[in-house]
């Protein structure tokens, strides 16, 4: 249904022009609210007014650090003009540690300034994991403190505001193993940057970033002094000292924030397709994101130069584009555009795309599907896109085809994007992504232009342009194809959830010694059963987690509706999709009963006999979670950036609480999708287990406790 299309859209999409365009946003310092990324917006309207596509238009909108769209704050604006740091003591030879127009990322990010003549101060380690208490006892008045902590708001609230150090140095690796460890990725500076609430703190602390060699070499330097001074002690002669010298020349203001909004118009007024990537990150960020923005750029370039051309008709549909920072910039749009989300029948996010896959790690291309809240049908059809440009090369028969590309298809959502704030169920856009991941320049100095790749750009560029413009232009033909394949591939994912199923019971028997297990009170871990439990407990999640896949089916089968606004072509597919969904409600019945069979048959040749579980006792919390209905008290995702104004001390006890509940903060993120003012916490503990596999209900308890405290929610108890 849409081969044809996708000829014609890659003959005219140009993975070359695209990549141009991506090296003149690469050369701009994109932090989110800052004239950095305003001349980018700048430069991205001026090039689609150039391609004369039909409208084009950037949105301003308040960067006061005290303002906020559903509940996330804009990021009071920050400009920088230069930072440096020298080393200029043991032996008074001043070398260059950090210069910003030579590397953007050598500066924290959202730094304050220097005094003018800028600081000078001497440069101790910090010690990896201290505490708190340890911490405070340290002498770190006008001092840089070089280290390679991970929390870095701890460090800018205690190091720098209450005990006085004069900056932070940072050479911390966040490792992506294999790909990227610290010592096989010496020479990066990682993307770093102070994050600031609503409470007025911006401009308290300061900052540089060192690579891991810089890093290690300075602090050979540091202990090779200090045992030095040991001698010069010795023989009554002055001590000497690491210094440094910093200079940053910074400033916040209120300012604006900006989104870039182009439009493909359709036939008909109402009905759109979205298309979204994120503009900011550091200079250069060419893959992340330059590319996605580039990409959509040249998407609108062919896709209104072939309906200009008469070679694609007028969608009966438009099409609009967002560039915008991430998170923050979508929260923007949308909240300032709230009637007209109901327009929006399907989306797309392109975050990191047109890696070269030779060079940089895995940098497979992962179409990520919607979150299990919101199934939809979007997720199908751009996978059946994939499918067919996988098949690029034929085998020596001709008899089939694959692809010279590593790809990774209909893979299940995990977030990290603007996909997440558009297909967040009270938003209710179905978005899914295109992403290359891993990538081991990702967030780092090292993300530039000679790594992206003119062919993957060309592959994902042509995809996208091909599924925005099949849904912006599909009439009841297109729409009954997206129903059968909605509806096969849920059969197959029933199928396959089912084979997983009964595998992973096979891996988890195998895994088993015969020493009898100890039956913990916490969540009836499985490592911690029996044999004959994890019969009883597999039994279990067949029917509860197929009977889960199954109402997702049926959930994206009714998104199909969204395609038509017509009243006969609504009957048509009402009925096609009632015996769709009644088929696939027999088909899980059939791989429930033939799985649970199969499990048993398994047990009985090797002598296991099914046992019950061990019963959690109820408590409190369990209580608690049965009679209450958590309600979100703002619209879209509750994410971190909500969060930006939590206390120190809560912190800590969020943190605590994630130490004591080990691998389960995936399940408040699942969690938090599920919030729909009518299940109880009981109720979406539930989905959530059955979502992804694992729930702890005091987990949940306690740590929505936080987003009561901070108005993110509140609770209603369940009428009796």
């Amino acid at each position: 249904m849409f081969k044809k299309i996708y000829d014609l859209i890659s003959k005219e999409f140009s993975g070359k022009n695209t990549k141009e365009v991506i090296g003149s946003i690469a050369n701009f310092h994109r932090i989110q609210s800052s004239p950095g990324f305003r001349e980018a917006a700048s430069f991205c309207h001026k090039q689609l007014e150039s391609y004369d596509i039909p409208l084009v238009k950037t949105h301003s909108y308040p960067a006061t650090g005290s303002n906020s769209y559903w509940g996330c704050p804009v990021p009071k604006e920050w400009a920088i003009k230069s930072a440096t740091l020298e080393l200029i003591e043991p032996d008074g030879t001043k070398r260059n540690l950090c210069r910003f127009f030579e590397n953007p990322c050598s500066v924290i990010q959202r730094s304050k300034a220097t005094p003018p003549k800028g600081l000078t101060g001497e440069v101790i380690i910090l010690p990896k994991g201290m505490k708190d208490k340890e911490l405070e006892k340290l002498d770190l008045k006008d001092k840089f403190i070089l280290t390679d902590e991970s929390d870095l708001k701890r460090l800018r609230l205690i190091a720098v505001n209450k005990l006085g150090a004069a900056g932070i140095i940072y050479d911390l690796v966040s490792e992506l193993k294999p790909y990227r460890t610290r010592a096989n990725f010496p020479t990066a500076r990682r993307y770093t940057s102070f994050w600031y609430g609503t409470e007025g703190d911006e401009g308290d602390a300061l900052g540089f970033v060192l690579s891991a060699e810089q890093g290690d070499e300075l602090r050979k330097l540091i202990k090779d002094t200090k045992k030095g001074n040991e001698k010069l002690k010795k023989e009554g002669k002055p001590t000497k000292h690491v210094k440094v010298h910093a200079k940053i020349e910074s400033s916040f203001y209120d300012g604006e924030m900006e989104v870039v909004e182009f439009f493909i118009p359709g036939k008909e007024k109402g009905q759109e397709v979205i298309a979204v990537a994120h503009l900011c990150h550091p200079k250069p960020g060419a893959i992340d994101n330059a590319s996605g923005c580039g990409t959509l750029i040249e998407v609108a370039r062919a896709l209104n130069d072939l309906i200009s051309s008469g070679e694609l008709k007028q969608p009966k549909r438009g099409i609009r584009f967002l560039l915008m920072a991430e998170f923050t910039g979508t929260y923007c749009y949308l909240a300032s555009n709230e009637k007209k989300i109901p327009d929006f029948i399907a989306g797309i996010n392109l975050d990191m795309v047109g890696a070269d896959q030779t060079i940089g790690g895995g940098r497979t291309l992962i179409l990520e599907r919607t979150h299990n809240a919101l199934p939809s049908y979007v997720n199908d059809v751009l996978s059946a896109m994939l499918t067919e440009a996988s098949k690029e090369v034929k085998n020596f028969q001709g008899t089939g085809g694959f692809a010279t590309f590593k790809f990774a298809n209909d893979q299940p959502f995990s977030g990290g994007s603007d996909h997440v704030v558009l297909g967040h169920p009270d938003v209710g856009i179905g978005t899914p992504m295109f992403i290359q991941w891993p990538d081991r320049y990702y967030h780092t100095g090292e993300d530039s232009l000679e790594k992206v790749s003119i062919d993957m750009l060309q592959l994902i560029g042509s995809l996208t342009a091909t599924y925005c413009y099949y849904l912006a232009n599909a009439e009841l033909p297109e729409i009954l194809w997206v129903a059968r394949e909605v509806n096969v591939k849920g059969k197959g994912r029933i199928t396959n959830l089912s084979r997983d199923l009964l595998n992973n019971f096979l891996i988890k028997l195998e895994s088993k010694n015969e020493t009898p297990a100890v039956k913990k009170e916490i969540d009836k871990p499985t490592k911690d059963l029996t044999k004959e439990q994890l019969v009883s407990q597999f039994l279990k999640k067949i029917e509860s987690q197929i009977l889960f896949r199954r109402d997702r089916e049926h959930q994206a089968l009714d998104s199909v509706v969204l395609l038509t606004k017509n009243k006969e072509e609504k009957e048509v597919l009402k009925n096609l999709l009632k015996e769709m969904k009644e088929g696939i409600n027999t088909h899980a019945k059939t791989e429930i009963n033939d799985a649970k069979v199969a499990i048993k048959q398994i047990a009985k040749s090797m002598n296991i006999k099914e046992e019950s579980l061990p019963k959690r006792k109820k408590d409190k919390h369990d209580i608690f979670a049965k009679k209450m209905i958590p309600i979100k008290l703002i619209k879209g995702p509750i994410s971190s950036l909500s969060l930006m104004d939590i206390s120190y001390a809560d912190n800590k006890r969020m943190k605590k609480l994630n130490e004591e509940y080990k691998d389960m903060s995936p399940t408040l993120s699942s969690a938090l999708f599920w919030l729909d003012g009518k299940l109880t916490l009981a109720e979406i503990a539930e989905l959530v287990e059955n979502d992804i596999g694992k729930v702890s209900i005091p987990y949940l308890v306690k740590y929505l406790e936080f987003y009561k405290e901070y108005g993110l929610i509140e609770y209603q108890e369940k009428e009796k």
